[in-house]
């Protein structure tokens, strides 16, 4: 009897369970159609922007809000950058507060103005990459100035992108004519296998057409960029390689800089 009854309890014990518990299959969650998977992880969404120190056409800090704009991006290059280095953006480190207000993980940075020790800071103005993959090198090349005039850079950056390496190109070119011609002079003796050059070029079109046809780049954009408020010249640029599509490419109307930024989507080309 009690062997009769034993067994009727299991058996009880155990409908009742399976009624308000689930196995471990079934908390797990539906797959994700390959097809989305495919979606999210083959484009690559870049921007270009020279933020002005953070600061509008007023003087206006604008940096949480350039922040926000640039949060879908997954490289973006930056010109004009301050970190700590004056009163004019509140002594205040702009790359690491972007980073935060992007929600980029992976920054390069190279300072082309430097206040050592001024005001016990260390103070730096230039020019840097976030990415929301990492960064796995990046290299720093000056180029030739005349005298008395504001240094150049280009920073050179490998991203790894899921599994496979992006190379990019940022720069802020000079102002001046000749100076600026002695720089694309200099990147275009450059032996690099790049797939983006990004940045503010200070230049129209046909005069850094050599840069493109160099590194074999295809111009993204033909908007005007500059001055913000009534754009009439494009000196803002996103170039790509064939191993690129472009799927769309666009500029911004909100007034955060005396620039407006550039922002493209693009998609691998598998056939290069």
């Amino acid at each position: 009897m009690k062997k009769l009854l034993g067994a009727f309890l299991i058996v009880a014990l155990t409908a009742f369970a399976g009624r308000f518990f689930f196995s471990p299959d079934s908390q797990k969650p539906a797959p994700v159609p390959a097809a989305e998977i495919m979606t999210q992880e083959a484009t690559l969404t870049v921007a270009t922007y020279n933020i002005h120190h953070g600061a509008d056409q007023t003087g206006a800090l604008r940096l949480r809000e350039i922040g926000t704009l640039l949060q879908d991006a997954d490289i973006v290059f930056l010109s004009e950058v301050d970190r700590r280095y004056s009163t004019r953006s509140g002594f205040a480190d702009q790359l690491l507060l972007l980073k935060e207000y992007t929600g980029l993980s992976y920054h390069a940075y190279a300072p082309t103005l430097q206040r050592a020790g001024f005001l016990n800071l260390g103070g730096s103005y230039g020019i840097a990459v976030l990415s929301r993959y990492p960064i796995t090198n990046a290299q720093v090349i000056y180029l030739p100035t005349s005298a008395f005039a504001e240094p150049r850079a280009a920073l050179v950056v490998e991203v790894n992108w899921n599994g496979r390496t992006v190379r990019v190109l940022g720069t802020h070119l000079a102002v001046q004519e000749n100076d600026r011609n002695q720089q694309l002079a200099a990147l275009a003796r450059l032996q690099l296998d790049l797939d983006l050059v990004l940045g503010d070029l200070n230049a129209a079109p046909k005069s850094i057409a050599s840069l493109a046809d160099h590194f074999q780049l295809t111009l993204a954009n033909n908007q005007p960029t500059f001055p913000a408020e009534n754009p009439s010249v494009q000196i803002d640029y996103i170039f790509y390689s064939s191993r690129f599509d472009l799927l769309s490419v666009h500029t911004s109307s909100y007034l955060y800089s005396d620039h407006l930024p550039v922002i493209a989507k693009l998609k691998p080309n598998y056939l290069n």
